[in-house]
């Protein structure tokens, strides 16, 4: 096999690679690009004219592609000219399904519908952050735990932050609804291919849970100085044919404030469950999507 030019991003993580995805990539092709994740975290290809099919086939080299309702694979668009599978306006950075116990490994987007000057998409490797650690830091957290949720952040006040907790009905049990959309993570947690990663983020982490909230917030905030330093984000600048593949257990991405440029993402992804079709079952009866 000849293996893929690539070329590193502008950030501490990431690569751009040249290989030819209009054709169904080879059991050695797949094995590379696996190994390219695992070293990166985020794959970005450029310049392809891509069917549904193709970019299914090429998010498959990385696992089971999530499926619908109908069993069929599960195709969504991100979008501002067409129905969109998430939310409007501004995206704080995130990993999608944080507070799920088993959240999705990776995500993959096409620019399908891509205006000039579209809004980007930014991503920061929690990876790279943990790498830049000091020490004793890196041993102080190393055994703390932190909850994710999806409703509340640390704008909340302090009191119900300090009282939030994972009681909460497992997904798809009888009763389980959006309140139950927390989880309790591993704050240093491991990816399937061992990869570890600094498991916290703005828009979901509530608080440590081993800690005072005061104390929690305090130290929380010194992590994010960590993952969201200038050299640990990617900002990709959306063309049409890009696409853009990375693991969401090591890598966090965000939506800036939106503009009103054609922006179309065509979205797969991979999990061994299939938790957006349960999620988006709810969401849509409670319109946050």
């Amino acid at each position: 096999m000849t293996r893929p030019e690539i070329a590193r991003l502008p950030a501490s993580f990431g690569v751009e690679i040249d290989i030819d995805l209009t054709r169904m990539p080879s059991d050695a092709e797949a094995a590379e690009l696996r190994r390219l994740m695992t070293e990166h975290g985020l794959l970005v290809f450029r310049g392809h004219t891509l069917t549904g099919d193709q970019q299914r086939l090429a998010t498959a080299c990385f696992g089971r592609v999530s499926e619908d309702e109908d069993g069929k694979p599960l195709q969504m668009h991100v979008s501002n000219r067409r129905e969109s599978s998430a939310p409007i306006g501004e995206l704080i950075f995130h990993y999608d399904y944080a507070y799920d116990p088993d959240p999705i490994e990776f995500i993959s987007l096409y620019g399908e519908e891509i205006g000039d000057g579209a809004t980007p998409t930014l991503f920061a490797s929690s990876t790279r952050a943990l790498d830049i650690l000091p020490g004793e830091l890196k041993s102080r957290i190393s055994g703390y735990t932190a909850l994710q949720a999806c409703f509340m952040d640390r704008a909340a006040p302090t009191g119900e932050r300090a009282a939030m907790n994972a009681d909460c009905i497992p997904r798809g049990q009888p009763g389980w609804s959006a309140k139950d959309w927390r989880n309790v993570q591993k704050l240093i947690w491991e990816n399937r291919a061992g990869v570890p990663a600094l498991y916290a983020c703005v828009q979901h982490t509530v608080r440590i849970m081993e800690l005072p909230i005061d104390e929690s917030d305090a130290l929380l905030k010194k992590l994010f100085g960590y993952i969201y330093t200038p050299a640990n984000v990617y900002t990709h600048s959306w063309q049409e044919g890009d696409l853009v593949v990375w693991d969401n257990r090591t890598v966090q991405h965000c939506r800036p404030a939106p503009n009103d440029v054609a922006r179309t993402l065509r979205r797969y992804e991979v999990s061994d469950e299939d938790l957006t079709k349960d999620y988006l079952a709810i969401g849509r009866t409670n319109k946050f999507v």
